[in-house]
Formats: C-alpha cells, structure tokens, sequence
C-alpha cells in the first residue's frame, strides 16, 4: 500500500485568510485522496518551526517563506509552494491572491457610489499593501483624485499607543476634502480609520465611506458602523496551492510558476452603503436606480419618484457619473444578472427575470454588446474559475 506524503502546512490560523486558505487544500485533499499533514495554530508572521529544514517529508506549503528560507529549501531539493505576500516571487512555485486586482476592485466599488475624492490607509514597508494602493490608483486615473495616504510599520501597534494610532489617522481625515472614499488595505486597517471617524465626529458613510479587505466578518461586524470588505478568493488559493504541490511531488513542474488568483468582489455593509453626490436630487436618483432596477423599472420610473424634469436628471446623471439613467439602469441589471449566473444553475429564463428583463433574447443581445461574450459563455468562464 502506497504511503501518504508527508506536507507541512505553514499557514497561520489567527486570521480569516488564512483559515480559508487551510479550508481550501482541505477540500483538494478530499477530492483527491489525503496527505498526512503537520499543521499548528500559528500568527502570519511567526517563524517556520526549527525542524523544518532538517525534515524528512515530501513538500512545504508555506505563507511565511522569506528569501532565506526559499533558498535553503531548494537546494534541499524539498518541494515548496511558497504563499508568501511580503516578498513577492522567491524563485520557488507561487500561489497568491492578486494584490492589484484587490486594490482596482476596492477602488471601483467606491467610484461606483460616485465618489471622486479617494485616499488609502496602509502599512508601511508592507508589500501586499503597497500593491493594494497602486492598484486602487490605476483604476482611480482620471475619474478622481487620490490623496496622500496614511501609512505606518504593520506591527507598530503593538509598540505603541493605539489611541496614539488612531488620533493620527483622525489628523490625516481632517485635512483631506468631503464627501471622501477610503481604502483601508485590510479590515482590521478600516477599523482604525472607523474609529478615528467617530473620534472626530464625522458621518460614516455620508462624509467618510471606507472599504477594507479580507471580509474577517468578526472585525467587520464590530465595526460601527460595519465595514463593506473585498472578499478575496483565498479558498481557491489553498486549492491551487495543494494541486500545485501534488504535481511538485510527483515531479510533474519543471519550471517556476507565480499565480496571481483574482478576488471574487464585495460585501457592501452600511460603511459605504451611500451615493456621493453632491446633488440631493441625483443622489436619489441613483440610490432607487440601484434598489429598483431589477424590478423592471424604466426612465420615467426615476422621474415619477423624483420631481425633477428629464433634462435635469439626464445632465444631472453625465456630471456626477458620466453616463445616462438609462445605462445606470443597465448596468445595475447586469450587475445582477452576473452575481446569478455566478452563484446560481438557474435557466436564462429565470435570471433574466430576475434582474428586470421581460425577454431572455434582449437579454443575451445587451449581455454580448456590453461584455463581449452571451451569458452561458460568461457562466462557463466564471464557473472553470472556481473550479
């Protein structure tokens, strides 16, 4: 009888990351047959154990690899699959969550509430955290403006005053312009710029709307109010990496390999749930666009819910979000005719329905124009995604 690989698994347990990660070589474990694993809870940043280099096993996957510690396990020869966010690629097989697209996704869903004036609460020195904030600037460009960030070291908090921490962020909010979008590049960093809000005084999410990262929903629910959060895919993370591993010990890879794994989106709670808009009008507009649009609604709908005549709604409309009611309606169904084909095996028919269509055709035509593919094809490419 075959014996089972000997895996170590250095990945912390302390946070949400990387439990789901763990969550997602397990559920590859299962599907394939199992490993006999070492596993220990563990923070992020806690070294690999002492034996580790000395090991007789079979393969390493590991989130605290530092280029010293790459090194030495290649010319061990052990098979590695390094997780590491802090580095970036060590020369060894890696699987990673897309820092960028992380940065771009958060960046969007703040731009898609209209607001214009966009800054970062970060980590100094931090790598995934500098990637988060270029990415949000990419996506920003000249759709708004980005401010100075609020960056310190990582672990500073546990070396100073957190009251001192948070007085400093409320420094940095009070000098920045109304109404303001931030990005805090993790949940537990959108708490801080939460709390340094209420020191202050300012109203969350009408003056200071903040997104964060990870979706950790213990700190987002503490939040006050809850934190909306980029979900990344760190299941299929620990997936990729396990498969990966496998094809490592069977000596089936024969050259470096760097993965980037996109985030699935956002959970949006009260801390962003607002439309920038300076225009009362327009702003109401929009919020009944985006609560109603799968009901079937049109333009005139908007305009017998808000007294204000066409011309005002279409200019008010190309101002504030440079686009017509009509396509803020279209893209509000596709919106949810994405999430259904993602999440659901409902016929066409059925989603089309769902999200205000009243003919599934007009729905393929419109679906094709705006993403390039019909729907089913869409469905097939997400799906073979988390696959």
């Amino acid at each position: 009888m075959k014996s089972r690989p000997n895996v170590a698994l250095i990945v912390e347990t302390s946070v949400i990351y990387g439990r789901q990660i763990l969550q997602g070589i397990s559920r590859y474990m299962r599907s394939v047959g199992g490993w006999s694993v070492f596993l220990d809870e563990r923070e992020l940043l806690a070294p690999p154990p002492d034996w580790l280099l000395d090991w007789d096993g079979d393969g390493v996957i590991c989130r605290s690899t530092t280029p010293e510690l790459a090194e030495r396990l290649r010319n061990r020869g052990l098979p590695l699959v390094d997780m590491n966010d802090r580095f970036g690629p060590l020369g060894s097989p890696r699987i990673s969550s897309d820092m960028y697209a992380i940065g771009r996704m958060a960046a969007e869903h703040l731009l898609e509430r209209g607001f214009r004036n966009i800054a970062f609460c970060g980590f100094q020195g931090e790598l995934w955290s500098e990637q988060r904030m270029a990415g949000a600037v990419q996506v920003i460009g000249g759709q708004g403006r980005f401010h100075k960030p609020f960056e310190t070291p990582f672990g500073g908090l546990r070396e100073r005053r957190w009251q001192d921490e948070r007085d400093c962020i409320a420094e940095w909010l009070r000098e920045l312009p109304r109404p303001l979008g931030v990005i805090a590049c993790n949940d537990q960093r959108g708490h801080h710029v939460l709390e340094a809000c209420r020191v202050l005084g300012v109203a969350t999410p009408e003056e200071v709307a903040v997104v964060g990262v990870d979706n950790a929903e213990t700190v987002c629910d503490l939040c006050d109010p809850p934190l909306s959060s980029v979900v990344p895919d760190a299941e299929r993370v620990g997936y990729e990496a396990a498969a990966l591993l496998d094809r490592l010990m069977a000596g089936s890879v024969r050259q470096f390999e760097d993965r980037l794994i996109a985030p699935k989106g956002v959970v949006t709670r009260q801390s962003t749930d607002v439309t920038a808009i300076a225009d009362p009008a327009i702003a109401r507009a929009v919020q009944f666009i985006r609560m109603q649009a799968c009901a079937g609604i049109g333009v005139d709908d908007v305009l017998a819910s808000i007294p204000i005549s066409r011309s005002v709604l279409e200019r008010g409309f190309r101002k504030h979000l440079g686009h017509s009611p009509h396509d803020e309606i279209r893209r509000a169904r596709l919106k949810r005719v994405k999430q259904l084909l993602s999440e659901t095996d409902w016929p066409l028919e059925r989603v089309a329905s769902a999200a205000g269509y009243k003919h599934p055709e007009y729905l393929i035509v419109q679906f094709k124009r705006v993403v390039g593919m019909t729907p089913n094809a869409w469905r097939r490419s997400a799906v073979a995604a988390t696959t």
